[in-house]
């Protein structure tokens, strides 16, 4: 999904290491997408060598790849399995927008 986006929240990045030892940084951001009538908010996470240069307020063209996943749990009473899903957003590319006065 691409679209402009406005960032809400930047969360502090972490450092992961991955099976092979070597490491990375994970972050998530709260982004609102822009120019619909209904704005929705995404909670995505981006993984690279570098922290996110973005900040709160900033508007960004960005791409991100949605993916429903499953799982089968071990329910609660009686021990009954039962399937749940969830949804995975990553950001997987992003340019920051220079929004300048258009007035002059």
């Amino acid at each position: 999904m691409k679209g402009i986006y406005r960032i809400v929240t930047v969360c502090e990045p972490q450092t992961i290491t991955k099976n092979d030892g070597t490491q990375m940084i994970k972050q998530q951001v709260v982004m609102r997408e822009q120019g619909s009538q209904y704005e929705d908010t995404y909670l995505v996470t981006w993984f690279g060598n570098e922290p996110l240069r973005i900040s709160q307020g900033m508007c960004i063209a960005a791409s991100v790849r949605m993916r429903v996943n499953e799982g089968v749990y071990a329910g609660g009473a009686g021990g009954v399995p039962e399937t749940r899903y969830y949804q995975d957003a990553v950001l997987q590319e992003y340019a920051c927008l220079m929004l300048g006065n258009i007035n002059g």
